[in-house]
């Protein structure tokens, strides 16, 4: 039986953002405003509402962002296979983000339409706000 899930489309649009490894990380980030921040041993990579975006630097534009409703177990498994296999079948890329209490996955605002009918035909339902 596949896993069905609660999904919560959240309002802002977002910008997938490049910089240096060792930028420094810029400091609207600090205020509180939900984003991400990755640092490897080759880039930094900033997630952030696109109102936050950092200038001058690589950039994606324009995406949309699915939370995954509620807290999961960190050894929970399937939640993302259950999220991206239908949207490799619709032909929807997707950037997927992970903490410690559920997952996050960013779909291009041209896809959102075809993202959300394929997640919803997989079984999975939408919510207007937080349960």
């Amino acid at each position: 039986m596949k896993k069905k899930l609660t999904l919560h489309l959240l309002n802002d649009t977002f910008t997938i953002n490049k910089l240096p490894q060792f930028a420094e990380i810029p400091s609207i980030l600090s205020k509180g405003e939900m984003c991400f921040i990755f640092r490897t041993d080759d880039e930094l990579t900033i997630v952030c509402p696109d109102y936050m975006a950092p200038n001058n630097v690589q950039q994606e534009l324009g995406w949309r962002c699915i939370r995954v409703q509620g807290q999961m177990k960190l050894e929970e498994v399937g939640v993302l296979a259950a999220i991206s296999e239908p949207l490799a079948e619709a032909q929807v890329p997707l950037f997927a983000i992970s903490t410690f209490n559920t997952d996050y996955v960013l779909v291009m605002e041209e896809h959102l339409v075809n993202a959300v009918q394929a997640l919803q035909k997989a079984g999975h339902e939408f919510v207007h706000k937080e349960q």
